[in-house]
């Protein structure tokens, strides 16, 4: 309660302040309010004395019936305040509700603007430098932001509400889409085609590492040496992630039921089998990941052999930093989640997978 008056002493004290500083700044409007406040606190004023007056010529009755009058038209006002507040919370749902709905738009501009961004840089380092460098890091940086933001168990917590609700949209919305526009940057890094990008950026770039020129076309049979160790380091690498996959899940069947069942696992023939059990029983449940892998890496190649080296190096480069988040973090490993972006939909439909 004593909360309750200080904050009614604040309030009147800055409304006077407001008032002050509005007679210096904006006279005329200022003079009006007061106008307004004078007219009636003199109402209020002229209807205590006339109220007065009544109760001493003995009108105690009627006077009480007025009181009953200007009660209820308090009550009038209060409903007036919280139909205002009810209409006001209403158009607060509706906004939230329409941001929600608009969240997945506002991922779209943010990872369009990024592969915007990416690529004039892009375009103006390649105008008067190598760009091999700058391709990697990019490629890397990228990789690792889409780790890091679909990385297990950081949105495990349970969270309910408005922001968390629109906040798990925008992630969602923004790994899809930023995956599109990684390998969309990926296919058009090299164009000297492209009508957003300032004519005099648009030109050929240079990219070398020793004496092997990455902007050669990857299918070149004449210097297919490059080309080939690409690749093989890239579906080696892929494969070996794979693998990996198999190992964690299977230990993880294994250790499971090292404290479910101890006593099948006391001899060495028992553990051995149950390690094999493991491994069968992981790589089933990976086996249809594995089809997928492999019909993907190879349209992935497939499509990027038609193009310059750099895109194949970036592939490779791409496989060798996922590889190692595998391992810094390997609950990766252990997720099965598939992806839903458009690239995976687009090959699932293709391919027939």
């Amino acid at each position: 309660m004593i909360r309750k008056s200080r904050l009614i002493l604040i309030l009147l004290i800055t409304f006077a302040l407001l008032l002050t500083i509005g007679n210096m700044v904006y006279p005329s409007a200022t003079k009006i309010v007061l106008n307004i406040l004078w007219f009636t606190a003199l109402s209020v004023a002229i209807m205590f004395i006339a109220m007065g007056i009544m109760a001493i010529l003995g009108m105690k009755k009627e006077v009480g019936q007025l009181l009953e009058i200007f009660m209820e038209g308090s009550f009038s006002v209060l409903d007036l305040i919280d139909f205002i507040k009810q209409v006001f919370k209403l158009f607060g749902e509706k906004v939230k509700e329409a941001l929600l709905n608009l969240a997945p738009l506002f991922s779209y501009i943010l990872a369009i603007s990024l592969y915007l961004g990416t690529l004039y840089l892009y375009k103006l380092v390649g105008k008067s430098f190598d760009v091999t460098a700058l391709t990697i890091f990019i490629t890397i940086s990228g990789i690792s932001l889409l780790t890091f933001i679909n990385l297990p168990g950081r949105n495990n917590l349970i969270k309910t509400g408005w922001r968390y609700e629109f906040g798990k949209k925008i992630n969602k919305a923004f790994i899809n889409s930023f995956e599109v526009v990684l390998f969309i940057f990926f296919l058009t890094m090299d164009s000297t085609h492209l009508f957003y990008v300032p004519p005099d950026l648009n030109v050929p770039l240079q990219a070398h590492i020793l004496n092997y020129d990455f902007m050669l076309r990857g299918f070149k049979l004449n210097d297919a040496k490059i080309t080939l160790i690409i690749i093989a380091t890239a579906i080696t690498v892929e494969v070996l992630r794979n693998i990996l996959k198999v190992v964690y899940s299977s230990r993880k069947y294994y250790t499971s039921w090292l404290e479910t069942e101890p006593q099948n696992n006391a001899t060495d023939r028992q553990r051995y089998q149950n390690i094999k059990k493991s491994i069968r029983l992981a790589f089933a449940e990976s086996k249809d990941d594995f089809v997928r892998f492999i019909s993907f890496t190879t349209a992935l190649i497939i499509v990027f052999i038609m193009f310059p080296r750099l895109k194949l190096l970036s592939m490779a480069t791409a496989s060798i930093t996922l590889l190692v988040f595998d391992l810094i973090f390997p609950v990766r490993l252990l997720t099965r989640e598939r992806n839903r972006d458009l690239i995976s939909i687009i090959l699932e439909k293709t391919l027939k997978i």
